[in-house]
């Protein structure tokens, strides 16, 4: 059977491939694409005829995915007629780096289990202090800033107030300065929590980015940072 794949890319027209797969209007695909493999959606019409002799590619397999809705396929080719944009281009801009989040084995998301477990971590007396005030006016959206010198158990503080937030159900987002910083921040961040947070920066790969992304889609709390 032959189908109209989308790729989205500066095509402005669907490419036909061969597929024994049960296909149908928006399904995500993987397909092969001159020397790669790349994610397309099954389009709601061909490429328009032309006299070029090409051999026809197959379907390498269907995507455990929720297919792009009729509507939204329909909304794409009316934008990008009106944009004067390829279709291609206008189907990215829908998926996450020119890909699809696919499912994964539920064993894949052990590592994001965000059970606190304890620890022998103790404040002192001043960090309770800032502590205490730093709750207090988390009642109401506010900015806290400790001062010491390095070393003074600042981060302490902070993963103090940020675990009665974990705990309520909520997220934490944590921001460092540089890359560089990750690796001293997350032994850090596991020595007190007892679990691995989710990890997003430029040097994350491309397979470690959809797992975060698929587990953010179904509402784990662990914290992100960048």
């Amino acid at each position: 059977m032959k189908v109209p794949i989308l790729l989205p890319n500066i095509f402005n027209h669907p490419f036909t491939y061969e597929s024994d797969i049960n296909l149908k209007v928006g399904d995500y695909v993987v397909v092969p694409f001159g020397k790669s493999k790349i994610t397309g959606v099954v389009w709601d019409e061909f490429e328009k005829k032309n006299n070029r002799n090409f051999k026809i590619k197959s379907v390498l397999k269907k995507l455990d995915v929720s297919p792009l809705k009729k509507t939204t396929i329909k909304f794409l080719n009316w934008f990008s007629e009106y944009n004067i944009i390829p279709k291609g281009m206008a189907l990215k801009l829908v998926l996450l780096s020119s890909n699809a989040v696919e499912k994964f084995q539920q064993d894949a998301y052990k590592i994001f289990d965000t059970s606190i477990k304890k620890n022998s971590i103790k404040l002192s007396e001043e960090q309770k202090k800032s502590l205490r005030k730093m709750n207090v006016s988390n009642q109401k959206f506010r900015v806290h800033v400790l001062q010491g010198t390095t070393g003074s158990g600042k981060t302490m503080v902070y993963f103090e107030a940020l675990k009665d937030i974990i705990k309520k159900g909520f997220q934490g987002l944590i921001l460092l300065p540089e890359i560089g910083l990750t690796g001293q921040f997350e032994k850090k961040f596991i020595e007190f929590f007892g679990f691995t947070p989710a990890v997003w920066h430029s040097g994350i790969t491309k397979k470690k980015k959809n797992y975060l992304e698929w587990n953010y889609k179904r509402g784990n709390k662990s914290c992100h940072w960048s």
